[in-house]
């Protein structure tokens, strides 16, 4: 964040990231500063706000997986072409922008890419996006600890259908996988993970319980016969072929 005398400028920060600049009234108030009389009124709703508070977190967590050297702050400041030249914090206000700014960065596409690319992928793709899963994942699953509620009931002696997705760039090579398997916790799930792809990305894995449709890297992945075919096992998990049963899909992009 650059405070400039009162604002922030949105403004790119690289030749990788290529935007228009920023007309001359596209500044954001200083969010460390007291409210003025001055200050735009934004008339809007919680589950808006919620909408602009998640598309910042995907920016922030990418940004530290990938270590990319860019302030996420501006990403969010900044017009970008995926949202019609405005700004994610405004853009992403509405439901089908907050789609496209979660894909952008779920996926670690380019951070300013073209809006016909994405809503081609989501347009092929509207039948997975499940609201109450996108919004959500893990809404309800976590105690206090940290661990999912459903792994912790009988921890060790059930079997449940595990899901991960890997989204990696190193040595100038990028790396999306998805794996989908039974175990009775999700160690046993990483540590198969360490056996196809390294123990460097099994830590990067993103584990969950059950498959979830809505994830990007999901959409981008998993055709739909897959995914019913994963779901059919996930309600079979007791059976002797549970125990055998895997799906490994990757793709590598040489940057």
């Amino acid at each position: 964040m650059n405070a400039i005398t009162g604002s922030i400028e949105a403004s790119p920060q690289s030749d990788l990231d290529v935007i228009h600049s920023a007309p001359p009234g596209a500044r954001f108030p200083d969010p460390l500063e007291l409210d003025d009389r001055s200050d735009e009124i934004v008339v809007t709703t919680r589950r808006a706000i919620g909408r602009v508070a998640l598309v910042a977190t995907e920016v922030g967590m990418r940004f530290q997986r990938e270590a990319l050297p860019y302030d996420p702050m501006s990403w969010m400041l900044a017009p970008r072409r995926v949202f019609d030249g405005a700004a994610p914090v405004d853009a992403c206000l509405d439901r089908d922008d907050c789609m496209r700014g979660v894909l952008i960065h779920g996926l670690g596409l380019g951070l300013d890419v073209d809006r016909v690319a994405i809503d081609t992928l989501m347009s092929s793709d509207d039948d997975d996006f499940e609201e109450h899963e996108f919004r959500h994942p893990y809404e309800g699953q976590f105690d206090g600890a940290g661990r999912s509620k459903r792994e912790r009931t009988g921890r060790g002696t059930r079997l449940r259908l595990y899901t991960a997705t890997i989204a990696e760039t190193r040595d100038n090579v990028m790396t999306q996988a998805f794996h989908a398997s039974v175990a009775r916790n999700s160690g046993e799930i990483r540590a198969r993970l360490a056996g196809r792809f390294g123990p460097d990305l099994a830590d990067a894995a993103d584990i969950r319980i059950g498959v979830h449709t809505a994830s990007p890297l999901v959409v981008a992945l998993v055709p739909g016969a897959v995914i019913e075919m994963i779901r059919q096992m996930d309600r079979d998990c007791g059976t002797v072929a549970a125990r055998t049963f895997a799906v490994d899909i990757q793709q590598c992009i040489q940057a």
